[in-house]
Formats: structure tokens, C-alpha cells, sequence
């Protein structure tokens, strides 16, 4: 019987299905445990992934899981490919790379999606505010500061962009969204006097000659063909005029227009920043900002179990493929935080896996994600070197807090051999303590024996520098992968210990 097998009966409660035991123990790890997260760590060339990782994948595959695979590094989708087939799961792989044809607008996408908050502005401009922190987590190794000025100034800017685009019915893309605020007004700019001016002389009631009026009204439609900013704001205000149309008008007419020279570019420059890599010939721009593919949506992984790789990886790409991943990642947590299990018809967990995680956390968003997977039914499986990478990515502010507030909700983990100090350190204290007999010999100067004594002390259950002598797989190890295994509420052996030192094959 295969090992990844799991009980046809139908249990009470589906999460109770066992997805695997792990290996030399009878302990077994249930769906339940799996959607509670997991978190696999090594050094590089530890074995993680060909270790653990294979096993847990190979596991989930076999049990009917739907898979959002990020790609950091050029091998990832191979390595996924080559599960699938084993798994007999490849007709349900969909690789989204660059020669596939597929496109993935993930403005189209929030604007059409299904569910009660599809279209609303508000989702629409915090995708591109996730994205712009990303992208500078990405830029520069770690989160902003606490700058609430600047980030509440970004998003009131790109709100009323996409609310001003809703509600004169134009597609919401990057273009116009660049195209919009590119050639919006100053206070201080002739073109906008100049605005006021006309649309002074066509509505006031004063008697002005009709020629000045007309010429007025062709003056003014000129404008419109010339200028973007200026055809939506006469399409508002042809508009019936409700309350959020109306604060639109005013934020793109007084207070955006009213912004000193220095604030406004500032503010520019930072949405600039978040759209710029998408207007440039290369995956951004053909893969992420035209078309919408109905084989990427994620609410396919849920109803048909696809296997969506995301192809672009960090490795080859860079900065670009680091912004491919992270949209869809971040679109993938929200599908996911929408999901209600209770409706479907065939529910199984679906899993967000991540190898190299840190090149895509976000502290926020991964942490209130994290909070909430279980109920999603979304079995993470994030894997890294060491606890260092994740306190880089965690900005100024408590770093390591942060970081270990994260992992921490993350239940299961596995630690292959490593010689980072924090992270044994922080694997052996977790595991804790023990209660041992500490046997002392007592010598006189003659080195003769003149008596012993015991007492007993705390001491680590496992040692800081265990984790340094794990097996690391190859052939010089038969192929053996060692690993700590921990979660709290499992007990491992006939000690019923709260970990275990446990193999796995890499073929």
C-alpha cells in the first residue's frame, strides 16, 4: 500500500483524513494539520526539498490537493512537472510561463471576479498598494517604516484614479491609470486656468457674446480630444451627481490640484514606481497587463484541482519575475480568503507553495493570512534557509518579533541540518527541556577517585549543534535526508516525545 494513501470512508469530519505518516514514526499528519501550515528549513543543499519537501508534496498530490506553486528558482517547475507525473496528476498542471499564451490582468481580474466585493474600488486599489509594498520589500531587503503620510497620500491617489476610471466606464488598466495622472491638472498649471477659464465662458449667465461662447465650446472639445484628465472629468460631470462621484471630482480638481509642487511629484513618483515595470516591453507588460485566462483564475484550483505553476522565476527574471510571483501570490490569498468551503460540492485543502519564501513574504499580509488559512482550508508549505532571511524582509520595527510572531502560527516544521545559530537556537528552544541526571566525579590531586555526585538539571532536548550533524542526502548518505520534526500537540515514539529526528528518501 502506498504511503501517501488516505481512508476512502467518509470521515465526519473531512479534515481528520490522514494526508501522510511521517516517516519512522507511527505519527500521523491529518489534512487538519497540514491547512495549519507548514514550515521547512535548511541549509542550502540540506535536502529540504528533495527531502521533506518531495515527501509532503508527493503526499498532497496523491490526495487530490490543488497547488499555487511559486517559482524561485530556474528548477522549480521541472521538479513540479516530474511530481505531477508521479503523482499520475500532470493532465491537471497549468504552467504559466512564457510561452504559454496565458495572461493574467490582475486589474481585469479584480473588476470581474465573482463574490459580493468584485468591482469595488477599494479591493481594486489595495492590490496595487500590496503590490507597491512588495515591490519595495523586494527592492530593498525590508519593510518601510511607519510612514502614514505617504502611504495614506498613495492610496487616496490611486482610489479616486480607479473610482474617477470606474465611474466613467473606462477600462481599468495601467494605461489609463499612467495616462490619467500623467496629464492631470495643478492649480498652478496654465492648462488648468486656462479650463476654468473656458468652462467659465460656456456655464456662466452673464451675457457674453455667442461667438465668444462658441468658441468657447469648440476650445473646450479640443481639450478633450488633447487630454485625458480632462475627457473623464467632462464625463463625471455629465454624470448624475452622487456623493462618492461628487469627492471624486473634488480630490482631482481642488485637493490633489491644490498639492505643493514637491508632495505631488512625490506622490506620482510612488505610483509611478508601482506601474512603470508594467509599461516596458517583457512578462509584466505581456503577461500581466493585457488579458485575463480563465486556466489561471484561482478559484479554478479550488473547483478543479489545478496545479497552477507561476514560471517566472527569480533566478532568470529577477526583479520582474519577484513582481510576477508576488501578483499572483497576493491575488491567490484573497481568492482564498473568499473561499467558503461549506458551498462546494468536493472540498479538499488547496496549497500555497512557496520554496525560497523568503524572496516573497510580506509580513502583513503573510501574517493575517496565516491567522486565517485553516479555515480557508489553504495548506501552506513555505520553505528557507534560516530565520535571518525572514528578520531581513521584516523592516526597522521589531524584526524579530515580527518574524518569529509569523513562524509561529506556522505549526508543522521540519529543520534539516543547518549551521545558521539562530535557527537551532530557536528550533531546540522551542522544542524545549528536559530533565536530565548530571553524574559528577570528584578527584583529589593525585587524580584518585574520592567520590561522586548527582543532581538534576534542565537541559535542551535537543542540542544546538544536532542540527549541524543531520544527513544531508546524496549518495554519500544513501540518499537519506535527516530532519527535526515538530508540532505542538503531536507526540512522536514510545516516549511520546514532543519531536523526532526522522529519514526520508530522496528517490
Amino acid at each position: 500500500m502506498s504511503i501517501f494513501s488516505f481512508p476512502e470512508d467518509t470521515l465526519q469530519n473531512p479534515l481528520d483524513q490522514v494526508l501522510y505518516t511521517v516517516p519512522n514514526t507511527d505519527t500521523d499528519i491529518t489534512w487538519a494539520d497540514a491547512v495549519e501550515g507548514t514550515l521547512i528549513m535548511g541549509a542550502t543543499g540540506s535536502g529540504k526539498s528533495s527531502g521533506a519537501g518531495r515527501y509532503i508534496a508527493l503526499s498532497m498530490l496523491n490526495a487530490g490537493f490543488g497547488f499555487c506553486v511559486l517559482c524561485a528558482k530556474k528548477d522549480e517547475k521541472d521538479r513540479w512537472v516530474d511530481y505531477a507525473r508521479e503523482a499520475r496528476r500532470y493532465h491537471d498542471v497549468v504552467v504559466f510561463d512564457k510561452k504559454s499564451n496565458l495572461q493574467f490582468n490582475v486589474l481585469d481580474y479584480e473588476m470581474k471576479r465573482g463574490g459580493e466585493g468584485a468591482g469595488d474600488v477599494v479591493n481594486v486599489s489595495n492590490m496595487l498598494v500590496n503590490l507597491n509594498e512588495q515591490i519595495r520589500i523586494l527592492q530593498s531587503g525590508s519593510a518601510r517604516g511607519d510612514e502614514k503620510f505617504w502611504d495614506n497620500s498613495l492610496k487616496r491617489l490611486i482610489s479616486r484614479t480607479v473610482s474617477l476610471l470606474k465611474f466613467t466606464q473606462e477600462n481599468i488598466n495601467i494605461y489609463n491609470i499612467r495616462k490619467l495622472i500623467a496629464e492631470s491638472f495643478t492649480s498652478e498649471s496654465p492648462d488648468f486656468k486656462l479650463y476654468n477659464l473656458i468652462k467659465e465662458n460656456i456655464t456662466t449667465k452673464d451675457k457674453i457674446p455667442e461667438q465668444e461662447r462658441e468658441n468657447a465650446k469648440e476650445n473646450l472639445q479640443i481639450m478633450i480630444a488633447g487630454n485625458y484628465f480632462v475627457k473623464l472629468l467632462e464625463k463625471a460631470e455629465a454624470l448624475p451627481q452622487t456623493q462618492n462621484l461628487l469627492m471624486t471630482v473634488q480630490y482631482w480638481k481642488h485637493e490633489f490640484a491644490n498639492l505643493s509642487e514637491k508632495t505631488r511629484s512625490i506622490i506620482i513618483e510612488s505610483v509611478l514606481a508601482i506601474i512603470e515595470p508594467f509599461l516596458v516591453d517583457g512578462i509584466l507588460q505581456n503577461q500581466f497587463s493585457k488579458g485575463l485566462s480563465d486556466e489561471l483564475l484561482p478559484e479554478n484550483i479550488i473547483k478543479n484541482k489545478k496545479i497552477v505553476i507561476i514560471d517566472f522565476s527569480t533566478k532568470e527574471y529577477g526583479l520582474a519575475g519577484m513582481i510576477a510571483n508576488t501578483i499572483y501570490k497576493l491575488t491567490f490569498q484573497s481568492a482564498m480568503e473568499r473561499r467558503d468551503v461549506e458551498k462546494e460540492n468536493d472540498p479538499k485543502p488547496v496549497s500555497l507553495w512557496i520554496d525560497e519564501y523568503q524572496s516573497f513574504c510580506n509580513p502583513n499580509i503573510d501574517s493575517q493570512f496565516q491567522a486565517t488559512a485553516r479555515s480557508s482550508w489553504v495548506a501552506t508549505v513555505y520553505i528557507t534557509q534560516n530565520i535571518n532571511g525572514i528578520y531581513q524582509v521584516m523592516g526597522e520595527h521589531q524584526p524579530e518579533a515580527r518574524a518569529k510572531a509569523l513562524l509561529s502560527n506556522i505549526n508543522l516544521k521540519y529543520f534539516a541540518s543547518n549551521s545558521d545559530f539562530d535557527t537551532n537556537s530557536w528550533a531546540s528552544s522551542m522544542i524545549g527541556t528536559t530533565w536530565v541526571n548530571d553524574n559528577t566525579l570528584n578527584y583529589d590531586g593525585k587524580a584518585e577517585l574520592t567520590g561522586k555526585s548527582q543532581k538534576l538539571e534542565r537541559r535542551p532536548k535537543i542540542e544546538i549543534d544536532q542540527f549541524t550533524t543531520l544527513k544531508t542526502g546524496r549518495a554519500v548518505n544513501d540518499n537519506i535526508v535527516e530532519s527535526v520534526v515538530f508540532k505542538a500537540g503531536k507526540t512522536w515514539g514510545e516516549n511520546e516525545e514532543n519531536f523526532a529526528v526522522v529519514s526520508f528518501k530522496q528517490k
